[in-house]
Parts: structure tokens; sequence; C-alpha cells
């Protein structure tokens, strides 16, 4: 693992100064080191990030990078939008290279004082099987199959849970789970799940991690936990959605069993949309006041993208295993 530290500054034109600080190595097999960050000077505010990596064993590794504007005490700011030398399959070699669409994923964003690791563990990521000794899990009425995707297990299905309310009402603390089915469908729940405010997923928590209305021993993801699964599937959209999800660039492969499907949105206004184009989940790790982190995809490319979405507003669940 090497990590170095870094300072972000953004200006009133949005441009970025980066300082380094203290690169630390830390002998491990495989190892991580000379690293070194740029950040390109046409606009883009791109990071380009290098390092040397070496696994004694002579397999393949996976990559992985975290960020961290805290100094170092969680590692969970959002680094999703990464490409090159990173996620699976990365072999031994110098000059090894990954491009941060930093200016892409945090326009306008100030922060100070960063640190960022980059870590390379043995390969052998298991995907798309059951997971171990918990092939389904029942709740509230409903079985759900499970999937492991590298280290984590998942819930195969979104989560549909909670009596429904029409969509021109906000969902409230009264005791009562409630959720929204699209279009006020309910067989659209049971199809893509229900759609749920942020406060009413969290059960009116603001802890990171926490169970919320997910089944007893799971809990709704942090940022941190979803970056991990982007990460464990290469940065691959189309590898988290089910066969038959998005067309041409964005056509789901369903490759880690995750299988995703686009099942839209609950807007602040009470209506829907996006259904078959794009599908969102509420992560456990606030943005704001008023919004939370939501991993998205898309129908039309494979990227994994990383937005805020409003409290207010009405989207799926997808709960991990403690």
């Amino acid at each position: 693992m090497n990590t170095q530290r870094i300072k972000i500054v953004m200006s009133l034109i949005s441009l970025i100064t980066f300082l380094f600080f203290n690169a630390s190595i830390f002998a491990q097999s495989p190892t991580v080191t000379n690293v070194m960050f740029s950040q390109r000077t046409d606009g883009t505010h791109i990071v380009d990030v290098y390092y040397d990596v070496n696994n004694s064993g002579g397999g393949a590794m996976t990559v992985t990078m975290e960020a961290s504007d805290n100094d170092g005490v969680t590692w969970n700011f959002p680094c999703l939008q990464i490409t090159g030398d990173v996620g699976a399959g990365v072999t031994s070699g110098t000059g090894k290279h990954i491009v941060w669409n930093f200016g892409a994923e945090h326009p306008n964003k100030f922060e100070d004082q960063m640190r960022i690791k980059i870590i390379a563990t043995e390969e052998g990521i298991v995907m798309n099987v059951p997971c171990p000794g918990i092939p389904t899990v029942t709740y509230e009425g409903k079985t759900y199959n499970t999937v492991l995707i590298g280290s984590q297990c998942w819930l195969k299905e979104n989560l549909d849970v909670g009596t429904m309310i029409q969509s021109s009402q906000n969902q409230t603390n009264n005791g009562v789970i409630e959720k929204y089915c699209y279009d006020n469908d309910p067989n659209n729940c049971n199809t893509y799940g229900g759609l749920y405010q942020w406060n009413e997923a969290m059960q009116y928590s603001t802890t990171p991690g926490v169970r919320g209305i997910c089944p007893p021993g799971w809990h709704i993801p942090t940022l941190a936990e979803f970056q991990t699964l982007a990460t464990t599937v290469g940065n691959d959209g189309n590898a988290l959605k089910a066969v038959g999800q998005g067309s041409g660039g964005g056509a789901g492969t369903n490759t880690s069993g995750f299988s995703a499907l686009l099942s839209g949105y609950r807007n602040t206004n009470g209506s829907f949309g996006d259904l078959g184009i794009h599908t969102f989940f509420w992560s456990s790790t606030e943005y704001s006041s008023t919004g939370a982190y939501i991993p998205v995809l898309t129908s039309y490319d494979s990227r994994i993208d990383l937005s805020y979405g409003l409290k207010e507003g009405g989207f799926s669940v997808r709960c991990l295993k403690d």
C-alpha cells in the first residue's frame, strides 16, 4: 500500500492546486511504490496518478484507489470516475497510470488536506455466486436472493418493503415503513422494488452504515462500500446491470450477478421518471443536510456515475451484509 497526501484547492475559476507531502511506503506483497500525482493544465481538472507495482507471487492483482478529506480518519471521499490501471487484472510493472476525472466528479468542490491511498491485493475475486451459507434472505414476507461480489455480500434484488403511499405524499416517521411504487402501480414494486426517500430508508438516522429499512444483519451501504463494489467490477456498470437492461455500449452483461434494473426514480414533486433509462441507489453517506450520495447506472453507457440526490426524492435501496 502506498499513500500520499495532497492538498486540493479550488479557486473561483475552478483551478486545482496540488501540493504533495511525505509519501510513505508500507512494505507488503504486492507492493506499490513511486506514486506520483499531477493535474493536467488544460482545464479538464483530470488528475493523473502514476505508480509502480510488484507482486512477488507473479500473479495478477486488484488495484484500488481511495481518498480521504479528513486526514485519513475515514476513506470515503468519492473517487468513482477513475480508469486505467485500476480494478482487477493489473500485472506487475512500472509506470502504471490511473486517470481520475476529478473535475467531472467534483465540479467546484473545495477540499483541503486530502490524502490518497493506492492498494494492490492478490487477484482471486469471486463474483456471481450466492453468499456462503446464506443463499436467500426472507424479510417481511418476501424472499431475496444473495450474491457474493468480491468480499461483499449483497441482496440480488432491490428492497421492496413497506406500505405503498401515493407519490404526492412525503414519507413520514410514523412507525410504518412507507414506499413509492413507480407510477403508483404496485406491480412495479414487485418488479423493480420500492422507491424511498432518504430519511425513510435510513429510518431517520444520519449514521453511515445504519441498518435503516434493511433486514436484521444488513445495512444501507456507505459511499465507500459502493466504491469497493465499483472497483471490484473494474468500474464497469454493465457488469452490474441485468441482461436486457440498457443497449449498445450500455447493455448489461451481469457478470457480477448484481442484477440491477433500470428502475427510475420519484421526483421531489411527486412525478416519476427514467424507468428503463437510469437507476439510482441510496448510499448512507450524506453529501449535505439536504442530500446524499447516489451511485447511478444508465442505459446508454457502461459508466458507474456518482451524483448527489435530494433526500426528498425517491430512489432504490440495495442492502449489504454487515
